[in-house]
């Protein structure tokens, strides 16, 4: 048995008893209004909100500068083209203008959206992609993350892939300035539908 091979079995050996999860459950921060929590918070992560109506979604999001100014467009909402077809490979992402994607869920208190492997199977458009489209809809809104976990269930259990978005990429390593849009989307929108 190699080295390599001995640390590997010691390490298997030594498992950990489980630990029961904690409970959740309390009284946790209730918003008036979810979807004005979740524009403001969305703001505060450098992120816009758009508010539409299922019928307006396209107009809507025709009307979206960073749209009109795409030459790549594409969309992974089926009843929302874009000019272009999703690539059939990830790296096919790198030179698209804006991608338009289906979120699953929202969270006021932090302007966050979920986004499952369901959604976005394609995992690489949502960060290879210069501007990034969120399209969701408001009776998706849950006040906390307490609240997103407890509706996201078994689904994490199930699926190979899912994150959290708030706001377009950013960072202040370099002298603590802010800077947005440094290793992702230079910017996300999410279109709110009623």
């Amino acid at each position: 048995m190699s080295a390599r091979d001995e640390i590997l079995s010691a390490l298997r050996a030594q498992a950990l008893p489980a630990a029961p999860l904690p409970e959740i459950s309390g009284e946790w921060i209730a918003y008036p209004d979810l979807s004005e929590q979740f524009a403001r918070a969305l703001e505060r992560a450098a992120g816009s909100l758009v508010r539409s109506t299922r019928a307006r979604l396209g107009e809507v999001l025709a009307a979206l500068p960073v749209v009109q100014q795409a030459g790549r467009c594409c969309s992974l909402v089926p009843e929302l083209p874009g000019n272009q077809q999703p690539p059939a490979e990830p790296h096919g992402f790198r030179d698209l203008d804006v991608l338009i994607a289906p979120a699953q869920l929202g969270i006021a208190e932090s302007g966050a959206v979920w986004l499952g492997e369901s959604a976005a199977s394609v995992r690489a458009g949502l960060f290879l992609t210069q501007h990034l489209v969120l399209v969701l809809a408001r009776q998706e809104l849950v006040p906390h993350l307490h609240g997103a976990y407890e509706r996201l269930g078994a689904e994490l259990a199930r699926t190979g892939y899912g994150c959290f978005l708030c706001g377009p990429s950013k960072t202040a390593d370099i002298e603590q300035a802010l800077v947005v849009g440094a290793h992702g989307p230079r910017s996300l929108a999410v279109v709110l539908w009623e």
